[in-house]
């Protein structure tokens, strides 16, 4: 597997990379705090392409997606 190295992206594909990530960690068995995000975008970013991780994160918005952000109590 080739990784990408993504060096500038749009608005948009910023969004897509949040999306893909955010949707990823819905399914993780621990809490899901700001590091663990800021972490798996990274990830993200290295598996997908800006048009790819686009077309991923309208497909994830299609569907409705997985994630709950919910606050401290």
């Amino acid at each position: 597997m080739e990784l990408v190295k993504v060096k500038t992206v749009s608005k948009k594909q910023a969004k897509a990379y949040a999306i893909i990530a955010l949707d990823t960690l819905s399914v993780a068995p621990n809490d899901l705090d700001i590091k663990s995000l800021w972490e798996e975008i990274e990830v993200v970013m290295k598996l997908y392409t800006p048009r790819d991780a686009t077309k991923k994160a309208e497909t994830i918005l299609a569907k409705g997606g997985n994630a709950i952000w919910q606050k401290k109590k």
